[in-house]
């Protein structure tokens, strides 16, 4: 009899946890339902784009710590510019032509001064890393314009 007390005892304690994480499924991930004003008080916006951007672009690169000393200074000097382009409102998530074309010029200026201060053993790297962030920003980019077309 008590088997079958643990049996009974297991099935409702998994549906139990199959409810919970429904539940927590159904509410997105932590921060999804956040304001903007509130998320950029919590640094998610646009320096969170931008950390993001910078791990993938050195993923596999050993940096010393004058070059993160370099690297800290021109993304400081870069992340203003792109900041005052985006738009006030983030839920508007994207930018107007202008604004993207000078994204994009901003982002390979700043690629530029990030390569510089690389070994030639870094580039080969880097090189590789910024390619795949192109092709999937293009793909991004050519998958919103066939949706975009479909409606």
């Amino acid at each position: 009899m008590s088997w079958i007390r643990m049996a009974f005892g297991g099935v409702a304690f998994l549906g139990v946890a199959s409810v919970g994480s429904a539940q927590t499924a159904q509410q997105g991930p932590q921060g999804a339902g956040t304001p903007p004003q509130q998320r950029a008080k919590q640094g998610e916006q646009g320096a969170g784009r931008e950390a993001r951007m910078t791990k993938r672009l050195f993923a596999g690169i050993e940096l010393t710590a004058a070059q993160q000393e370099q690297l800290q200074t021109i993304m400081h000097k870069y992340a203003a510019e792109k900041q005052a382009l985006r738009p006030a409102d983030e839920r508007q998530r994207v930018p107007d032509a202008a604004a993207r074309a000078k994204m994009l010029d901003i982002t390979t200026k700043s690629q530029a001064d990030y390569r510089a201060i690389l070994t030639p053993e870094q580039h080969v790297i880097f090189d590789k890393n910024a390619a795949l962030i192109k092709e999937r920003r293009e793909g991004r980019l050519e998958g919103r314009a066939k949706q975009n077309k479909d409606m």
